[in-house]
């Protein structure tokens, strides 16, 4: 496949988020990067296309280079394989709906893939929550970001697809890049970094092209901190179990981290949830992760995309 080897273009799947959709694309309107074109491409993954009135709207009275796509069947891969297929950059962002990129964000990201030769570049997402000061959500902000990992430089393991450069040209993503049997529970992006991973793709890490994650009061919640983190603690084993018989040291050691991040966190969630202290919500992320490394197999998988 050729690509626009001028223009980078920036990829927001939406799933029924008309609101958060207008703050993400603001964010990212006026982007622009030295030498380059930017494209942003909106892929609707509603079945009902709620985004495209409002995107039929901004193309006719934006400058910025606006491409809408409707995915109607859902799924998180569907609408990021199907957005790919549309973009004409060999140079890609991708920004998810519920995110807002902080100004300069696509230079800095272009200035660290070209400074470490890397193709991959993955950068922070800073959680806001839905209010200040409440020290429920101040404990619980940590499990929703992706913090720093120290100073600008190449790194070992992709990270997420939110707020992530790709070189197409470099990476050479398969085809289709991202999963489509992981469409409902996520971890497509994981699957794909360790594909790249395994092909010893240069990845490097950047401070300065940081993002905001807004979180709606309907997933600050303990029940969707225990899915969400149950998720997370999943992946590591189940990777592991992908690569057959040669995986299973793995396995067994992940299991094993498990369990001690259970016994440790566990006991740390019930004294501080008996104590009603803020604390107990972050205790139960991490005792969710030590429980999602131990019961890893894909039928415990909890569900988030297109339902």
């Amino acid at each position: 496949m050729t690509y626009d080897e001028t223009c980078l273009s920036i990829i927001i799947p939406t799933y029924k988020r008309p609101d958060a959709l207008a703050r993400a694309l603001a964010s990212v309107e006026h982007e622009a990067v030295t030498g380059f074109d930017i494209e942003i491409v909106i892929a609707d993954n509603d079945p009902k296309a709620s985004a495209k009135d409002f995107a039929t709207e901004k193309i006719a009275a934006s400058d910025a280079n606006i491409v809408y796509i409707h995915v109607p069947e859902p799924g998180v891969s569907n609408a990021r394989n199907t957005a790919l297929d549309t973009a004409r950059g060999r140079y890609i962002l991708f920004l998810d709906d519920d995110m807002e990129a902080c100004s300069p964000w696509a230079q800095p990201m272009m200035d660290t893939a070209k400074h470490f030769d890397a193709a991959l570049v993955f950068g922070p997402v800073n959680a806001v929550m839905p209010d200040t000061g409440n020290a429920f959500y101040e404990k619980m902000q940590p499990l929703f970001s992706r913090e720093s990992r120290g100073e600008d430089g190449v790194i070992d393991r992709g990270i997420g697809t939110g707020n992530c450069f790709i070189d197409r040209k470099i990476a050479k993503l398969p085809s289709p890049a991202f999963d489509v049997s992981l469409n409902q529970t996520g971890g497509e992006d994981d699957a794909l970094f360790r594909a790249l991973e395994e092909k010893n793709v240069r990845m490097a890490w950047t401070n300065k092209a940081v993002t905001l994650e807004h979180v709606p009061a309907e997933r600050a919640t303990m029940s969707y901190v225990w899915r969400r983190n149950f998720a997370f603690g999943q992946a590591p084993t189940h990777e592991a179990a992908d690569r057959g018989i040669i995986g299973w040291p793995l396995v067994l050691m992940w299991m094993c981290v498990g369990v001690l991040q259970i016994i440790s966190y566990g006991v740390r969630f019930v004294v501080t949830k008996m104590m009603k202290r803020p604390e107990a919500v972050f205790n139960l992320g991490r005792l969710a992760q030590g429980v999602g490394k131990v019961f890893w197999a894909d039928r415990w998988a909890p569900k988030f995309y297109g339902i």
